[in-house]
């Protein structure tokens, strides 16, 4: 979960420091503990590093001011794993020699065993963290004999884990070698200039839009402007694939909005119109598949298994299949010695690097002749290695942790396949399957029109609820997927105690903590739960409850007995009310995103999260 960006170069004419501040604070993101810049010149390493966010320790050590004549520099921003947020667990981190330097993503699951070894052969540690064995075995083996490469390789076959480790050695300022397990790691390169590493895109997209990415046990030496790819295992040369990125730069930037998460809920009209250009064949393949399938199963982690909970509901409606969801931390424990052959599973990660969902999906293709249908947004991820058919979401580059216009686009993936599933089966008119492209066509108008009319409502909302620690988010049927997407956003950024949950479920029990001014926010298309939420919201009601409900446009019946209504601009039809999960988050993202800044807290970097789970 932790960023790593590093740059060798042979051009004389940019800032050094500042090339490198500027790539790893794109990587924020991932990881804001602390974070370490070492840089090469002379034939000597210069560290510079503290805890704390980047910004915060720029002011205190300038972390751009760097050798002028240095030509490579490794940069990391942490998320702790092993060892406390402090100095000393700061990457990077160097051997005995102070010649050796490494930044590392990822858990060494067996350092407690090399470090003990280490520590007999009179090798010293500065940290408590599992990275600081590598630059150690890497010194070990050019101790014995090995160039630079080699040791990295041999070192590297010792580990157990996950890893993406960049590494530089002082006597050898013309490369930087890097390497993946499970861990991502992409290389950018302007030709014959300059070469980049990074744990994603965005560190370089505003310098190069041309790169390489790499797959689980490579290993590359990066010199300026050229890069050499090899096997890890046979240790032999290998061919990558170059490619362009075709985001905008301006994707992995703020462009003028306070903070990437707001940014990204502005979004969110364009890139579900993106995702929308999904082609109608590889919607069928996907289609087809689960359509044949006996045994159907989605399964992801955190925002993404919410959007699988609203994607289960549309396409079961068009199916005629059970689909069974599963979080994927509990795939192999559920299924173990009941995955059937012919089943399908669905799987879903924003990142496609989530350690979770990989090891999930490399554990049924052992176990069984499964299929893997997976739905992402990162082209060339980890997870699509493993998957038979891929659909990747076009929302561009998504900076903030919490997810958003990456959730609307699973969503909406999904319902594309639901739709493509309808036509296949014909189970219903040729009338009803354009209004239900209409409906679909017609969201990205939808959510502009509520960002454009409601923020003042969404700060008044925040302003009258700023006190409250705990909250309900309730409704029925597919709106369940959207009450508990809603809550975690609110969890997320606003560190708010909340609890998304079926509003029938919730009288079992919630409702006892429920007292005067208590607010519950109900999700409340008017589908077929409509006239069952209005007995809920009454009964809340009843005891003091403090009614906040999301509504369409024309809504009555609960517009009377709520305190504050969310009016989404949508028809009150059931062509629109099956994607509400889609048009009615936008209101959601917004409260949790303005009561962020109600209770002084950063809405891209919140407290203990990172963007990407990469480890258990």
């Amino acid at each position: 979960m932790c960023g790593i960006f590093g740059i060798i170069t042979n051009q004389d004419n940019i800032s050094l420091g500042k090339v490198v501040l500027e790539g790893i604070k794109r990587l924020e993101y991932r990881g804001y503990d602390s974070c370490g810049i070492v840089a090469l010149s002379n034939s000597e390493l210069h560290v510079k590093k503290d805890s704390g966010k980047i910004d915060e320790i720029q002011k205190k050590i300038n972390l751009a001011d760097i050798p002028n004549n240095s030509k490579l520099a490794l940069a990391h921003t942490r998320w702790a794993t092993h060892g406390a947020p402090t100095r000393k667990n700061s990457h990077p981190h160097l051997d005995c020699s102070n010649k050796i330097a490494v930044v590392h993503n990822g858990i060494i699951e067996n350092f407690l065993e090399l470090r003990k070894m280490l520590t007999e052969k009179g090798h010293l540690f500065e940290s408590d963290t599992d990275t600081e064995v590598i630059p150690h075995l890497i010194e070990i083996k050019m101790k014995e004999g090995l160039n630079f490469k080699d040791s990295v390789v041999e070192a590297l076959k010792l580990l157990t884990g996950a890893y993406a480790v960049a590494v530089c050695h002082a006597d050898y300022p013309d490369s930087i070698i890097v390497a993946r397990k499970e861990s991502p790691l992409v290389i950018g390169i302007i030709e014959g200039k300059s070469t980049y590493c990074a744990s994603d895109i965005p560190a370089f997209l505003p310098l190069t839009r041309k790169c390489y990415i790499m797959d689980d046990d490579e290993l590359a030496i990066l010199k300026a402007g050229e890069v050499e790819f090899f096997d890890l295992i046979s240790n032999e040369r290998i061919e990558k694939e170059l490619r362009t990125i075709e985001w905008s730069i301006d994707a992995a930037e703020k462009g003028g909005y306070e903070h990437f998460m707001l940014k990204e809920i502005y979004e969110e009209p364009i890139a579900i119109r993106n995702t929308l250009k999904i082609s109608e064949e590889l919607l069928r393949v996907f289609a087809n598949i689960l359509l044949s399938a006996e045994n159907i199963y989605i399964t992801a982690a955190g925002t993404s298994y919410h959007a699988a909970l609203a994607g289960k509901f549309i396409i079961s409606k068009f199916l005629g299949k059970h689909i069974q969801d599963i979080e994927c931390s509990e795939l192999e424990t559920q299924l173990k010695g009941n995955l059937q052959k012919n089943s399908v599973i669905i799987a879903i990660s924003q990142s496609g690097e989530t350690i979770d969902i990989i090891e999930a999906i490399k554990w049924a293709k052992k176990a069984k002749s499964v299929k893997i249908l997976t739905i992402t947004n990162v082209v060339g991820s980890s997870i699509t290695r493993s998957s038979d058919h891929v659909i990747v979401t076009n929302a561009g580059p998504e900076i903030g942790v919490a997810a958003t216009k990456t959730y609307s686009t699973q969503v909406l993936t999904l319902a594309l396949i639901a739709v493509s599933i309808a036509k296949i089966r014909k189970i219903i008119s040729d009338e009803e399957i354009i209004k239900y492209y209409e409906a679909l066509t017609g969201i990205p108008n939808i959510i502009e029109k509520f960002l454009e009319k409601n923020v003042d409502l969404i700060k008044y909302i925040v302003n009258n609820l700023e006190k409250n620690m705990n909250y309900f988010f309730l409704a029925r049927g597919i709106s369940i997927a959207t009450a508990k997407e809603g809550g975690l956003k609110l969890k997320e950024v606003a560190c708010r105690f909340i609890e998304g949950y079926s509003a029938a479920s919730a009288k079992h029990g919630p409702i006892s903590l429920v007292r005067e001014g208590f607010p519950i926010i109900f999700i409340a298309p008017p589908d077929e739960t409509y006239n069952r939420l209005v007995g809920n919201v009454m009964e809340f009601k009843s005891r003091g409850g403090r009614i906040i409900s999301v509504v369409v446009e024309s809504d009555e019946k609960i517009t009377k007995l709520s305190d504050i209504t969310i009016r989404i601009p949508q028809p009150a039809d059931k062509y629109y009310n099956l994607f509400s999960p889609i048009t009615f988050m936008p209101a959601l993202q917004l409260l949790a995103y303005y009561s962020a800044l109600a209770h002084d807290l950063d809405p891209d970097k919140p407290l203990n999260l990172s963007k990407t789970v990469t480890v258990h």
